[in-house]
């Protein structure tokens, strides 16, 4: 992405911190597995949005003092007994390249730095830090550790949180950001398709889990989210990851999964029927359910609840269920649909959504209605990613198929 995605992004954003701030970004840092392995690492999704960088034990500080802003880059010294063992670190012309920042500092003179600005003359009457979604279980992050010890040695500066700033930020998307969820539905696209070409009775769901992700490997792409796979039965379950089962004859999987590009993720659910056909029943519940798409996709548009939208939704599943005599009064629908229409998507798969809980123009959302019976084993739900812009709404995973008949011909 070119850098002056990130400048125009870290500028907006310093437009909306109060004066006399400081905000303070992590890149995040793998925790430890085992004695001897540390955890896959995946960077913080704000500090990527606001440098472009993609890499571990990094720090992003924007000052803002008198109206006038301040940026600095932390990033760990070149170490050249660790690049001997566990690959080059990034040296500061490449992170000014990346980030368009031009002042990179010693990461671990961070704290101390932070410290001098926090004592000063022209100190900061705030610190923002980042906080979402937090368990009070959860132990400390760099974020909360860091609001700890400002408490505790600066109780003169106000804490507040980035999160309102950032979901406003995130969630009007560019062209740019569009151009890479539509790299990553198309890396899912082209996977998918493998699937479908092998799938087959007799098959173990994480055998079909493996051909997605091995498709992916192949594109330099990874998936967005543990794969659900969920044949038969286990399809009821929402978030299925085990992957143990035997897939069986006449049976269908569910595949809720999804692919990055740059970070930016897809996140597509497609069922499909194990031997190529659907049974009859599998085909009216599966006509069910992606009709239910279209209704949700005619009620969503800039200014749109969600509430709005799934309401119609259940709306529709309770009259169509009634005619099939699945069910006899309204109230019955929450016992085989069970979730949201959808959530908000981009650098996260479940990206930050608005209180108000209202569609906002360039947003990205999936929708994806489901049915879920239960007691005959049918488990289906139908997910697209769409772009809500103010000329209308934007399948941009159209091309994945997901009618019967284009789903039975390929599979073929």
């Amino acid at each position: 992405m070119n850098k002056n995605f990130f400048i125009d992004n870290r500028k907006k954003f310093a437009e909306k911190m109060d004066d006399y701030s400081t905000a303070v970004f992590f890149s995040g840092k793998a925790p430890r597995e085992s004695a001897d392995q540390e955890y896959g690492f995946s960077v913080d999704r704000n500090f990527f949005y606001l440098t472009g960088i993609d890499m571990e034990n990094m720090v992003l500080l924007i000052n803002k003092i008198a109206g006038k802003t301040t940026e600095i880059l932390y990033i760990p010294p070149v170490d050249e007994h660790y690049e001997k063992w566990y690959g080059i670190l990034m040296r500061n012309d490449e992170a000014k390249e990346l980030s368009g920042i031009e002042s990179i500092q010693n990461r671990y003179s961070f704290m101390d730095e932070l410290a001098k600005r926090l004592s000063s003359a022209d100190r900061p009457d705030n610190v923002y830090v980042f906080s979402y979604i937090a368990d009070k279980d959860e132990p400390y992050d760099n974020y909360r550790s860091l609001a700890h010890w400002i408490r505790n040695q600066y109780p003169a500066v106000s804490i507040k949180s980035s999160l309102d700033i950032m979901s406003e930020l995130r969630g009007s998307k560019t062209e740019e950001e569009i151009n890479e969820i539509k790299t990553a539905i198309g890396y899912t696209k082209e996977a998918l398709e493998f699937v479908m070409k092998n799938l087959k009775p007799g098959k173990f769901e994480y055998q079909v889990r493996a051909d997605f992700e091995y498709q992916l490997g192949l594109r330099g792409s990874k998936p967005s989210f543990k794969t659900i796979g969920a044949s038969g039965e286990k399809a009821v379950i929402l978030h299925y990851i085990d992957l143990k089962q035997k897939i069986q004859d006449n049976s269908m999987i569910l595949l809720d999964l999804g692919a990055l590009s740059n970070n930016y993720a897809s996140d597509i659910t497609r069922t499909y029927p194990a031997n190529g056909k659907f049974t009859t029943r599998q085909k009216d519940i599966y006509s069910i359910v992606l009709e239910a798409q279209n209704v949700a996709m005619d009620k969503m548009h800039v200014g749109a609840s969600e509430e709005d939208v799934n309401n119609a939704v259940k709306k529709y599943f309770a009259d169509s269920l009634k005619a099939i005599n699945l069910i006899k009064d309204d109230s019955e629908v929450s016992k085989y649909y069970y979730h949201g229409i959808g959530h908000p998507l981009g650098l996260d798969v479940h990206d930050f959504r608005r209180r108000d809980k209202t569609i906002q123009e360039n947003n990205v959302y999936t929708v994806e209605p489901g049915l879920y019976i239960k007691e005959e084993g049918i488990g289906i739900r139908i997910e697209d990613n769409v772009w809500v812009t103010k000329k209308g709404l934007v399948n941009l995973s159209k091309e994945i198929i997901k009618s019967v008949n284009d789903i039975e011909n390929f599979m073929k």
